[in-house]
């Protein structure tokens, strides 16, 4: 078994930006276990344990719906802070997306549907592009934390635009207790 997820990655210099939001984050000493910068991205689609058999079929539908449905480059930016859920105790603090958002949720649905007629149940909650920088452990500074994201809610961190997605890749993640471990399987390049 192997588990799966379709993402986009990201370009080293944002990752590097967002692991500088990171630190001002953590500066708040809440309870978070934050993301490690090579490991954030934008998750398309979480598979869940599959069989490595099935990896072939995947394959085949990702191809066919990259190749209808995405355009040659999708631009995003990064702006905002927030959590999940909006209100109440966060469970996740992630940064925000902008740029071409309708294209992104456009293959998103696209991948959505064409993997439901292979078995893997449809996402139930609404697709929200968003980058995990964290997962809340703890309630542990929580008042800190919550200041924090509010001081950076709006701010932009890449321009918008500035980011130009050329693919899309199957990952592996071998979960660790240091955190996960990301391994590309796939690249899926956009048209040319």
């Amino acid at each position: 078994m192997a588990r799966l997820f379709l993402a986009i990655s990201l370009p080293a210099e944002v990752k590097e930006k967002l692991a500088e939001l990171q630190n001002k984050l953590a500066a708040s000493g809440a309870g978070v276990r934050w993301v490690r910068p090579e490991g954030i991205h934008l998750t398309l689609k979480f598979l869940g344990n599959v069989p490595e058999s099935r990896i072939p079929e995947i394959v085949s539908v990702v191809q066919e719906v990259v190749r209808k449905n995405a355009p040659a480059v999708i631009r995003l930016g990064v702006k905002g802070v927030g959590t999940f859920p909006p209100r109440g105790t966060p469970r996740v603090v992630w940064a925000g997306l902008t740029g071409d958002l309708v294209a992104l949720a456009r293959l998103q649905q696209a991948l959505e549907a064409a993997l439901a007629r292979l078995g893997f149940a449809p996402e139930k909650r609404p697709f929200v592009p968003h980058l995990t920088l964290g997962r809340v452990k703890s309630a542990k500074n929580k008042k800190a934390l919550l200041q924090s994201v509010d001081r950076y809610r709006e701010e932009e961190f890449v321009p918008a635009q500035a980011i130009a997605i050329k693919e899309l890749v199957l990952y592996q993640s071998t979960l660790h207790p240091e955190g996960a471990i990301y391994t590309p399987l796939r690249q899926f390049p956009f048209k040319q």
